[in-house]
């Protein structure tokens, strides 16, 4: 297949100011060849792309090509030249968008496997987004980074169990990403303590850090969460993404 690409730009509605940003859904079965990611790559992305191992290479410019996508979305570049674009690591590890800009942009990015997600947001606005699969050899790796009040909470729903517990993943993950901070403070600190089980997707809210909720929705045999600022309200379209990527949150309904 050739490289499915999804854009689609969100209204970040506050209840006193608007923002936008720009989603990108990216996916591609097959490798990237080298000529290829000359043509998708800054210069100083390429020097870290030569050091990388065969199969993370696909996976990083999967993602490269879709944070890229969304800037030039978001900048709205009518012939965007994405090799012009760098994103460079900052010392979290967390993309930081080097090029000249009117406004001040930041990227969020996230890939597993041949499917990628990104975000081009305002500085003023953070958001952060995660993207996992669901996986059966994950079951036990997530149950051990659960609380004992998120074990209950997920086994009161009627979510299939190992998409719940990739949610409950993703949607820690996404917060550790507006938080800058990785996943390198102790995961209960993350903890989530409500769900809101909707049509097409699940919202849910955290302990510790009631100013953030996070929107979770399936995309194919992935789960997506992007975390975002309370009061902000955005809509996402989630049956078109559905339809190109594949099945849909139903599927994980008893």
């Amino acid at each position: 297949m050739d490289t499915l690409l999804y854009l689609e730009e969100l209204a970040l509605i506050r209840p006193d100011s608007r923002f936008k940003a720009q989603l990108c859904l990216s996916s591609r079965t097959y490798p990237y060849e080298d000529t290829e990611a000359l043509s998708t790559l800054h210069e100083q992305e390429l020097a870290y792309y030569r050091k990388l191992q065969y199969k993370r290479k696909h996976s990083f410019v999967v993602g490269r090509y879709c944070a890229k996508q969304a800037i030039s979305a978001y900048n709205r570049m009518a012939e965007p030249q994405l090799g012009q674009i760098w994103v460079q690591q900052g010392v979290f590890q967390q993309p930081v968008i080097m090029l000249p800009r009117t406004e001040p942009l930041q990227i969020t990015i996230t890939h597993c496997d041949h499917i990628a997600a990104a975000i081009a947001f305002p500085e003023a606005h953070p958001l952060g987004i995660d993207l996992e699969k669901i996986d059966g050899a994950n079951v036990s790796a997530i149950e051990s980074q659960i609380t004992a009040s998120e074990k209950h909470m997920i086994a009161d729903t009627p979510l299939d169990y190992e998409a719940a517990l990739t949610m409950l993943w993703t949607s820690k993950e996404s917060l550790s990403k507006i938080l800058k901070t990785g996943l390198m403070t102790p995961l209960p600190v993350y903890e989530i303590n409500h769900m809101d089980i909707k049509q097409d997707c699940i919202v849910t809210s955290y302990t510790n850090f009631a100013q953030y909720s996070a929107v979770s929705f399936r995309v194919g045999h992935h789960i997506c969460s992007i975390t975002h600022p309370k009061r902000t309200e955005f809509k996402v379209n989630i049956a078109e993404i559905q339809r190109l990527f594949g099945s849909s949150c139903a599927a994980d309904v008893r």
